[in-house]
């Protein structure tokens, strides 16, 4: 493999991936915008090009330039076959007792990830019926025809195979997320002739959601609503459970539905690509060869074995967190922080969450050994993996040693921090505080662009807006900052439970975070202490 035209693909790649031709093979893929999904698809076509990558090779050599000398010397070896067929669905995870022991209906099956069954566990024991049930809702522009709307929502069914999933968490060998051939598309609709007569069927409906709990054993495991009119306008909500998937897939699902339905008004193609059949049964296989990682379970030790920042030492139930805090900002203000991220050669995601730990730091009163959650994207590195709908992000500690000099210094540490804690993202957070032996961290950190919604411009025969979302995790604080966010726009997003975590400490790590993200865009460079007035 010659240098210089691997050099030239690789730069191809980076620069259609994230969308801007300005990237020269010295600039470093996350600085300039590359994210976990978009590195997932980044290492899937340089694979399938004959250049076998792994997502930790391009956390450690961010720039083409360094991918081509690790390249060059890691001396290629065997890749994997980079579209995932090697991963039959089931293939080998599934005991042949069990399978021959499935009901009629079912067409494949998979062992429940440790994720999965560690959100079942927490909701029963919770016994809270609103816990991890997300539910998202919007107004359609657009004539509704029922017949034309199930008929979107069974081929959605029909591409997303966890949309007919349900769960057997003791009838089989070990728990197994089986799924189905022909599960009843879930979708109530009603007529309405007024906009308050839309309001109030879709506050009944979802009030209806939370207040019911789910049978785990009887698919499918998610819930759509409908209020028609007035006009040609309708009110859309799905109820989705955390269980089945995250919060890029419920995106995506969402995309999906409304991309179907506009080709069906229509009477076009969707066009849109094929999910990978491979990926569920890929990540299981993954996350199993963490979950037996002695090497893992040590590193995440060390990241969270310290004090705790808040004392909870009476919290042992999932927390309520019904408490909410928005801070909107500027999109450009986001667009700043990311060139100076660039100037610091990390990650937006860095800079943001240095902001987020020189913050919690401070309302706790601690200046080292800040430790907070930080979701990750553990999904296969296969092509088109960023489609597949199903639970792939995982939440674990990381710690910064001390929270304070400059911005970019801090950016710097905990970018070497989630570089390092790559190769083990996978080991599930429940394993995590067992070995602890208490919850490893009181506040979780998520930073996400959701581009995916993007794809909603180019619908023709409908339009959305009005959207709103309603979800609950069972940390006592979490802060999620985001880009991009239907029916909020960019800014910063925290959930709290009032029982654990005070208004007054929310409303004080909000303005500092604020005033944080605002000093950071002047000058990286300058230390974090002196943002602390906002």
């Amino acid at each position: 493999m010659e240098p210089e035209p691997t050099t030239h693909a690789l730069l191809a790649i980076f620069r259609e991936e994230v969308g801007s031709d300005r990237i020269g093979p010295d600039d470093d893929f996350y600085a300039v915008g590359g994210d976990s999904l978009t590195a997932v698809r980044v290492v899937a076509r340089a694979t399938a090009q004959g250049m076998p990558l792994r997502l930790i090779d391009l956390l450690m050599n961010p720039s083409v330039h360094e991918l081509v000398e690790h390249l060059r010397t890691a001396g290629g070896g065997e890749p994997e076959e980079a579209d995932g067929s090697r991963a039959r669905p089931g293939g080998g995870l599934v005991d042949p007792a069990d399978r021959a022991a499935m009901p009629a209906g079912v067409l494949d099956a998979l062992p429940a990830s440790a994720l999965q069954t560690g959100l079942i566990f927490q909701c029963e024991m919770a016994e809270d019926p609103g816990l991890y049930h997300d539910l998202i809702g919007l107004r359609v522009t657009a004539p509704y025809d029922e017949g034309l709307f199930r008929s979107a929502l069974h081929e959605l069914m029909a591409r997303h195979p966890t949309l007919r999933s349900s769960f057997d968490l003791g009838g089989y060998s070990e728990s197994m997320q089986l799924f189905w051939g022909e599960v009843v598309e879930p979708l109530e609709t009603e007529r309405v002739g007024t906009v308050a007569e839309a309001d109030a069927a879709v506050a009944a409906w979802r009030d209806k959601q939370l207040s019911t709990a789910l049978d785990w054993e009887h698919a499918p495991l998610f819930r759509c609503h409908v209020a028609g009119g007035p006009g040609d306008t309708f009110r859309l909500t799905v109820a989705i459970h955390h269980a089945i998937m995250d919060g890029w897939s419920f995106a995506t699902v969402l995309v999906d539905l409304l991309t179907l339905y506009d080709a069906l008004l229509r009477g076009a193609g969707h066009g849109l690509p094929e999910p990978p059949a491979t990926a569920a049964a890929e990540f299981v296989r993954l996350e199993r060869a963490a979950v037996d990682s002695p090497e893992a379970a040590e590193f995440w030790l060390a990241q969270c074995d310290v004090p705790p920042l808040l004392d909870r030492e009476r919290y042992g139930r999932p927390a309520d967190a019904s408490g909410r805090r928005a801070a909107v900002l500027p999109h450009g203000l986001f667009e700043e922080l990311r060139a100076r991220a660039a100037e610091a050669r990390v990650p937006l995601k860095s800079l943001l969450l240095a902001v987020h730990c020189w913050a919690l730091g401070r309302i706790a009163g601690r200046t080292t050994d800040v430790v907070t959650g930080v979701v990750v994207n553990g999904r296969p590195e296969i092509p088109d993996a960023d489609h597949v709908v199903g639970l792939f992000l995982n939440t674990v500690p990381l710690r910064l040693p001390s929270a304070s000099g400059t911005w970019a210094g801090q950016a710097q540490t905990l970018w070497e921090a989630e570089a390092a804690a790559a190769p083990h993202g996978r080991h599930p957070l429940a394993l995590i505080e067992e070995n602890l032996g208490r919850r490893a961290f009181d506040v979780a950190f998520n930073f996400t662009d959701f581009h995916v919604y993007r794809r909603l411009a180019a619908l023709t025969a409908l339009s959305a807006d009005g959207w709103w979302d309603r979800d609950k995790a069972s940390h006592p604080m979490s802060c999620d900052f985001t880009l991009d966010y239907p029916g909020f726009g960019s800014g910063l997003l925290v959930s709290f439970d009032p029982d654990l975590v005070t208004g007054e400490q929310v409303d004080a790590y909000v303005s500092l975070a604020v005033g944080g993200l605002h000093a950071a865009a002047r000058d990286v460079h300058s230390a974090g202490t002196e943002s602390r007035d906002g």
